[in-house]
């Protein structure tokens, strides 16, 4: 509890900070190089809460695309947790993609802005995007494609932009605080109202679990669409 409201003070902290220095010339391939190498693969505890909760849900001896992997820390933790798991990274970087391969890894790169390349990848039982398709143009034409991938189900995790530090930005005057390098990191946005009326939009409300998650601990599991950080959907493809 006392490591929730340490990491939940902090989260405050920065969105109620100052907007950082903006890196203009900062390339995407530049934040693996910066990373020490043992920090690489490493879960965060944020990264942890998701990947657990999906947990509930992957079946031993499945396959797993991991798009937009980063360094693998989601990757390589499913793959311990998980009984014959058939895990491929998928990512822009390759650095990263160089890391995973030495972990034993499958991958693969993809730029996720182009649509005939994410339309190449190959089909899996479960296929993970965490914290991805807010950065894209297209995430609606990027998430419908994916399903028709999946055999089994699609995860995604997004920030809850309802988040109550987010709101007091825009009370006060300023914008949502979910960049770090550039603001141009962030295209689209999403409170948990947003969420399911955007996936009934699409088609897949019926099939889809929400979890809110993170955020301001004890207050988060009374009010979750105030206080959870962050949201995390599994869209079952099966039909079961």
């Amino acid at each position: 509890m006392l490591n929730k409201l340490r990491n939940a003070f902090k989260s405050a902290y920065f969105l109620f900070s100052a907007m950082p220095d903006l890196r203009l010339d900062e390339q995407y391939e530049e934040y693996w190089k910066e990373k020490r190498p043992e920090g690489l693969g490493a879960i965060t505890p944020f990264q942890k809460e998701r990947a657990s909760w999906i947990l509930n849900y992957i079946e031993p001896d499945s396959s797993l695309l991991d798009i937009g992997c980063g360094d693998g820390g989601v990757l390589l933790y499913l793959r311990s947790e998980v009984e014959n798991l058939d895990c491929t990274a998928v990512d822009y970087s390759a650095d990263a993609l160089k890391f995973l391969e030495k972990q034993g890894l499958q991958t693969r790169t993809v730029d996720l802005n182009d649509l005939e390349s994410v339309e190449a990848l190959p089909d899996a039982d479960y296929i993970v995007l965490f914290e991805i398709l807010e950065h894209l143009q297209y995430s609606e034409k990027v998430l419908l494609g994916l399903t028709r991938k999946a055999k089994k189900g699609v995860f995604f995790s997004i920030p809850n932009s309802g988040y109550f530090p987010y709101r007091l930005r825009l009370l006060s005057g300023r914008f949502l605080m979910q960049w770090r390098m550039q603001p141009n990191e962030h295209l689209r946005f999403w409170t948990y109202k947003d969420l399911k009326w955007w996936l009934g939009q699409l088609g897949l409300r019926r099939d889809a679990t929400i979890h809110l998650y993170e955020g301001i601990p004890l207050l988060n599991s009374l009010w979750k669409s105030m206080f959870a950080m962050g949201m995390v959907v599994f869209v079952r493809t099966s039909g079961e």
